[in-house]
């Protein structure tokens, strides 16, 4: 049955799924009927495959609540697709990073899996672009915008909420650039009640773990309480690769962060949020320096002969979150930020060979200030939230790079300098409006100006990095955009178990000057923004007393101007060997996003999600002429075709009050290309893995005890692969191998 559903959303979004991805859909659907039939062969089932015995007790799934739309609303009435990763899972599962997200929530690419380098999230087939740049797809901490893709990855803090992954254009209350979807990081506010808990692990490749959380009133009054939490983490391992040169362990992470928050409400329904977090990231940058052009290739095993991996990075940022009760219905939220980061040094090797044939050392720096303000109102029939959003972010960036070709007499040492100044302003409002208790339109609309200002500067140095000559000197660049982003979306309750809903959605990505770059015409082109239009269909529903939920959404989206990083591109009828972001052209990605989650019996939970994508360039501009750079027809790099995941969970009672929690998940990917040529050995290979989790807590739940296998096959995949051929770089970065790790956890 389930087979035969894959075949119909397959059909019905307009995939002609492939061999490879029919086997892998019956593979998971025999994955996935397994705990039906165990369940099935304990107690008598009813026509829907529901437990006849277990049928009145069996508790209901929990709805989830969202905050997608800038005010709690229920994910099953919620007229958008998102995945909700929460807390249970975020523990269970160990959720620490960005890239975590790609096994929960299908669809969703971050091709730089180790948490130290620039992540760019794709979601949907679109967002994977330069990190430096802004991004398709926008991460929030608490409604704080993270710009670029630095010092944004690694999220392991206990007061993790929950995880959104809204899908598709969010410009309207979200902010220009967020043409692919938005990553929100929920933390916990702090409580009256005061709680605490400390855990420690151990694991394979030398891992060693430690997490705390306290929460609790520490003034104030019963009515008008002042609630502070604290939350940290500290993680490190030994490594994932090996030094065969220097017969050391590389891919070592060594992470510690904190949050601390403050909250102090009175009897109206004010309330002040302070908020401070702090990250010190010392983990080394030997993640894709995996070299196949060595005749003792293997995986995870690098021959650089100089200690290359320095890697200091300081991030954190403050907030202030101020709530007003204006009157019955009327809210005013106050939300100020600022953030920021140095990566001082980053030294990095990408060849990964005895003689280094690339290496680059350089610091980043990053400071963001961000303000908005917001009114919403709830009147019944009409629900409206009007907010303005400025944004003021620096960034500066200095590399020195080493170039050494095979052959070649001598090495080329260069830096590069790039500062760029980012404001934008955003003016939106969103009104929902009810025709009846089961019909309501919703309308919103985004006004925004953005501007970059800033400078390009390359040398050429000695080995010592003192500059020698200067290539090119551009100052005073500036560009800027301006813009109207629409939404409209019609939503109907058809039954008191289906919501319907239909939207159109526009959205934009602004695009600014290149970093880093080599020449002075590529240093002066700042591409025009990308720009989006979407159309998704999308249904919910939750049946049998609330054991089973199931949700689908059809999307389609047209985007032009796409943006692509380009190497040997023609900028005013000269061509620029270096890589350059220009808009390329036309793509259209489309297809159906599929979540179930049953609750089998009262101790067993099943979920499974699923996303089947074609994504494809309709217009490429042809960037040098040749014929072999024309990539119209082209797939959209990174996008799967198809990304499913399943998990089930069962909790077996012990006698004396305890419990046993065992949680398996699977996770599958097709085959994807990695670069707009669909050059075939830079494909990223198809992908399963397995994980486990083993959770027993005593009878006064004081103490927990867990285990936790990632990748228990042992799968070894390669992943994205660095190919220079001019400098002899081919190299790889490798997916984590298999991984334990042994936790105790104690709550006082």
């Amino acid at each position: 049955m389930i087979l035969d559903q894959c075949r119909k959303w397959a059909i019905v979004a307009g995939i002609q799924m492939q061999k490879r991805t029919y086997r892998a859909c019956r593979s998971v659907a025999a994955g996935l009927l397994t705990p039906l039939l165990v369940v099935s062969g304990l107690t008598k089932v009813n026509a829907q495959g529901l437990p006849v015995e277990d049928s009145a007790a069996t508790s209901s799934l929990k709805e989830v609540v969202v905050s997608v739309e800038r005010r709690e609303t229920v994910l099953r009435k919620t007229p958008m697709s998102v995945g909700v990763v929460g807390e249970a899972e975020i523990e269970a599962k160990g959720v620490a990073q960005l890239s975590d997200l790609v096994a929960l929530v299908p669809g969703v690419a971050v091709p730089n899996g180790f948490s130290n380098q620039p992540q760019a999230v794709g979601i949907r087939g679109v967002g994977v672009s330069l990190p430096a740049m802004s991004q398709a797809v926008g991460i929030y901490v608490d409604d704080v915008p993270l710009v670029r893709g630095y010092a944004n990855a690694l999220w392991d803090l206990p007061d993790m909420e929950r995880i959104e992954v809204l899908r598709g254009p969010q410009g309207t209350l979200y902010g220009q650039n967020l043409t692919a979807g938005a990553v929100k990081l929920i933390s916990a506010d702090p409580t009256v009640e005061r709680s605490a808990w400390l855990s420690a692990g151990f694991g394979s490749q030398g891992a060693r773990e430690v997490h705390g959380f306290a929460t609790g009133a520490i003034g104030g009054t019963a009515e008008e309480p002042t609630t502070a939490s604290i939350a940290f983490s500290r993680r490190s391992n030994d490594g994932f690769g090996h030094n065969a040169t220097l017969n050391k362990d590389v891919n070592r992470l060594d992470a510690t962060q904190f949050r601390a928050k403050f909250r102090w409400q009175t009897s109206g329904g004010n309330s002040v949020v302070w908020s401070i977090d702090g990250l010190k990231d010392t983990s080394d940058t030997n993640t894709s320096n995996f070299p196949l052009n060595d005749p003792r290739a293997a995986p995870r095993v690098t021959f650089t002969a100089v200690d290359a991996g320095a890697f200091r990075r300081i991030a954190g940022g403050t907030s202030l979150k101020i709530t007003s009760q204006v009157n019955a219905d009327t809210v005013f939220k106050s939300i100020t930020a600022l953030r920021g980061y140095r990566d001082d040094p980053t030294v990095a090797d990408f060849g990964g060979l005895a003689v280094q044939r690339y290496t680059l050392s350089q610091s980043v720096e990053q400071r963001t200030l961000s303000q908005e303000l917001q009114l919403q109102r709830d009147a019944g029939t009409n629900q409206w939230t009007v907010g303005l959003m400025f944004i003021a972010d620096n960034f500066a960036f200095d590399r020195f790079l080493a170039v050494t070709p095979p052959g070649a007499p001598a090495t080329r040492y260069t830096e590069a300098q790039t500062y760029q100044q980012t404001r934008d302003v955003g003016l939106y409002g969103q009104l929902r409006h009810a025709f009846s208790a089961q019909t309501a339109l919703t309308m919103g609309l985004r006004a925004y100006h953005t501007q970059e200002t800033g400078f390009n500067r390359f040398w050429l140095t000695q080995a010592q990095q003192v500059r020698t000559t200067q290539v090119y000197d551009a100052n005073n660049l500036s560009t800027s955009t301006s813009g109207l982003l629409p939404r409209i979306s019609l939503e109907h309750q058809w039954t008191p178990d289906i919501f319907l809903y239909g939207s159109y959605t526009k959205g934009a990505k602004f695009a600014g000057f290149n970093r880093a770059a080599e020449s002075l015409l590529s240093a002066q082109v700042a591409a025009n923004p990308e720009r989006v239009t979407t159309y998704e269909l999308g249904s919910k529903g939750r049946f049998f007393d609330g054991k089973l939920t199931a949700s689908a959404a059809l999307f389609y989206n047209q985007y032009r101007d796409y943006l692509a990083s380009l190497s040997n591109s023609v900028v005013n009828g000269v061509v620029v060997t270096d890589p350059v972001l220009v808009n390329a052209g036309r793509a259209k990605t489309y297809g159906l996003d599929v979540e179930l989650a049953g609750q089998l019996a009262r101790q067993t939970q099943w979920t499974l999600a699923a996303e089947f994508l074609q994504a494809r360039f309709d217009q490429f501009a042809n960037p040098t002429g040749a014929a072999a750079s024309n990539f119209t027809g082209n797939d959209l790099p990174y996008a799967a075709h198809v990304s499913l995941s399943a998990s089930l969970r069962h909790v077996v009672p012990i006698s004396g009050g305890g419990a046993l929690a065992l949680t398996g998940s699977v996770q599958y990917t097709a085959p994807q290309f990695t670069d707009v040529a669909n050059t075939p050995d830079l494909k990223s290979p198809e992908q399963t893995y397995v994980n486990v989790d083993a959770t027993y807590t005593d009878p006064n739940g004081r103490w927990s005890v867990s285990l936790r296998i990632k990748n228990l096959l042992n799968k070894t995949y390669a992943l994205v692969r660095t190919r220079i051929a001019p400098v002899g770089v081919d190299s790889v970065f490798y997916n984590a191998p298999r991984t334990a790790l042994l936790t105790a956890r104690y709550s006082f």
